[in-house]
């Protein structure tokens, strides 16, 4: 029921007339001057004892559960609801006029009466802080305006209503909060990919190099004369499988082609390479003059495509897996689509990746929502994943 809804209570025959007399009946509506807005007498038929009308009234705003009070447009107060006494611990003869400030924080005074003066011509929403009596805490509140009819005073006056929000409040706020400090987590965890890749290229992908150089040398060198050495030559071939793996390594942390060339060459080597890995063909469909992005979007991209492919069931060779990366009017878009389905740390893809996908694609779907765009996944026929941001995000981007 709306607040300022008026209605009667109608009478019955029999028992205690008494029970359904109002605790605060209309004549506190009329010594506040709001006749017929906030409550409204209503006659019931005549007693058959003293044949005199009884009221039958109720002032709704005395029964909500909310503070709720009528001010004039220049903040003179004129009617507070029970509840505003409960939850300030000002009466309503200490809040009339402008004693009701008290129970606000003073940095939200002058702009709570602002909006007042502003309210005459349309009503506002608006938040404030209110001092609760309980604990002398503040807790924040959304109210309402509206305006009254006028009344036989025919002054202006507006009703004012509150709702607690200092509950939701704190858990937006929490949620805010863990917002930026997993967006934090995702961009340390992909600076920390980025500068071990290097490290291993730059360090002991130089050693093994080195060795090899070393390893070849001496293979010139033995026996002379008395042939190569079977122990060198598997020396050499062990350093090359490392090498290899280390480039693979390194290129999976953080491809370099995605820093020097972009999202469209970072791709198409990494489909490249899985398939000569795998030997599972892949077909990948990437509109032309897609041209660089922002480097989040092109990492967060990038990701959807490697955790796809490495989530594959490779167990179905015959497969074809399917990759388009492309932009609509709104939004830049990956689909990967695996007839197959795809596998994960605890098995088959579920619907909701967070559930038990494993920590790969948690990150990765949360990247796409830290830019803010959406990741769905299709479980079936097979697994489809369809990861998009919105075009806005996209920016000139000059190679470095």
């Amino acid at each position: 029921m709306t607040t300022g809804t008026s209605f009667n209570v109608l009478g019955h025959s029999g028992g205690d007339q008494n029970a359904y007399r109002n605790t605060r009946p209309s004549a506190a509506t009329v010594r506040n001057g709001h006749e017929g807005v906030i409550s409204r007498d209503a006659s019931t038929p005549s007693d058959a004892s003293t044949g005199a009308p009884e009221p039958r009234a109720m002032n709704l705003a005395d029964f909500q559960p909310q503070p709720i009070w009528v001010v004039t447009p220049d903040g003179s107060a004129r009617y507070f609801n029970p509840y505003w006494e409960r939850f300030t611990g000002l009466s309503e003869e200490a809040s009339l006029h402008f004693g009701w400030i008290r129970a606000l924080h003073r940095d939200d005074v002058d702009a709570f009466l602002k909006q007042l003066r502003n309210a005459a011509a349309h009503g506002f929403e608006f938040e404030v802080r209110l001092k609760s009596a309980a604990d002398s805490h503040y807790r924040r509140h959304l109210c309402h305006s509206a305006l009254l009819p006028d009344g036989s005073d025919r002054l202006a006056k507006l009703l004012i209503s509150c709702v607690d929000v200092e509950d939701w409040r704190r858990s937006h706020d929490a949620a805010q909060e863990h917002a930026a400090l997993l967006g934090f987590s995702v961009r340390a965890y992909d600076e920390e990919r980025r500068k071990t890749a290097h490290a291993i290229h730059d360090s002991a992908g130089q050693y093994l190099i080195a060795l090899q150089m070393k390893l070849d040398g001496l293979q010139r060198g033995s026996g002379n004369g008395l042939g190569r050495s079977p122990f060198v030559d598997e020396c050499r071939e062990l350093v090359k499988r490392c090498s290899r793996e280390l480039r693979t390594i390194s290129y999976l942390l953080h491809p370099p082609l995605l820093d020097d060339l972009g999202l469209e060459s970072a791709v198409r080597f990494h489909v490249d390479s899985f398939v000569e890995r795998t030997k599972i063909k892949v077909e990948l469909d990437i509109e032309a003059n897609l041209g660089r992005l922002d480097r989040d979007l092109e990492i967060a991209l990038f990701r959807v495509v490697q955790e796809a492919l490495a989530n594959i069931n490779r167990r179905d060779a015959g497969q074809t897996p399917r990759i388009k990366i492309g932009a609509s009017s709104s939004n830049v878009y990956v689909e990967v689509e695996a007839s197959a389905g795809m596998t994960s740390l605890h098995g088959s893809f579920p619907a909701s990746p967070r559930s038990s996908s494993g920590f790969g694609f948690a990150i990765t779907q949360e990247r796409i929502r830290q830019i803010g765009g959406t990741f769905e996944v299709n479980p079936s026929p097979g697994v489809m994943i369809r990861a998009a941001v919105p075009r806005r995000a996209l920016v000139a981007h000059a190679c470095d």
